[in-house]
């Protein structure tokens, strides 16, 4: 053992140093003997695995996004090994989309890895995180845009897809297409409908269009299919409220 830490470099040793700190929850302690080790590493590949570390503990357990962002550009941009510099661009969008929620700068770094990917399964959850990002930064024409094209190769991700169409749709008041998708999803795919909900979404269009009657004799209807019994009362009886509090409904006095 001690032959074996002898002949370990100054960076390797730091490097050793800083997983001991991750075992004892030294995350802080951690980050800096891995940038530490990075910076006397020759080898590129042993830098970027440093470097990589130190970006996952701050995002993961120090949540300075910030900090974690300028390592993960520094190995996109230098790092020789294709695998990481691909895992820190992944890094870069989910930091921008999940944590930070800034949607102009995550569609920015999702049109970048979108080409990158080669797994058909991750490039299209990027393409519907692609079409998310520009209905949150409040572009639905572009949203709508991309995901008809998306849809044309979409598989696994497909219900998620017209799940985002029919909310755009809702977004652009377009409330009868919004429902048209809802009941073809339901329809042809009732088990991904009734896991999501979908007649939370079906009753909040029809509120949208001030048809509160529609609304709640659609969620009684389904009562059975609804797993939230809790919310389904709540939300049947904000409706009813709302319908008595309708100008000309009837039991409301004028």
């Amino acid at each position: 053992m001690f032959l074996s830490l002898s002949c370990q470099s100054r960076s390797e040793k730091l490097y050793s140093q800083a997983y001991e700190k991750i075992n004892q929850n030294q995350f802080a302690d951690a980050i800096e003997l891995l940038k530490s080790s990075a910076a006397l590493e020759k080898e590129n590949l042993k830098k970027t695995k440093a470097l990589f570390e130190a970006a996952r503990l701050l995002r993961f357990e120090i949540h300075n996004y910030d900090a974690a962002l300028v390592i993960l550009r520094k190995i996109v941009l230098e790092s020789e090994d294709a695998k990481l510099r691909l895992l820190s661009q992944e890094s870069i969008a989910e930091i921008y989309f999940d944590h930070l929620q800034d949607y102009l700068l995550a569609l920015n770094e999702l049109l970048i890895l979108e080409p990158l990917l080669l797994e058909s399964k991750k490039k299209e959850n990027v393409r519907l995180k692609i079409a998310q990002a520009q209905r949150f930064s409040g572009n639905n024409a572009a949203a709508l845009e991309y995901v008809e094209v998306a849809l044309k190769n979409s598989d696994a991700l497909r219900n998620n897809f017209l799940k985002l169409k029919a909310q755009i749709f809702q977004s652009q008041q377009k409330y009868d297409e919004a429902l048209k998708i809802y009941e073809n999803m339901f329809l042809k795919t009732p088990e991904y409908f009734i896991r999501e909900n979908l007649f939370a979404a079906v009753s909040a269009v029809q509120e949208e269009k001030k048809d509160y009657k529609t609304a709640i004799e659609y969620l009684e209807k389904n009562t059975n299919q609804i797993a939230d019994k809790n919310y389904l009362e709540l939300r049947i009886k904000k409706l009813k409220e709302k319908q008595l509090a309708k100008p000309f409904s009837k039991g409301v006095r004028k």
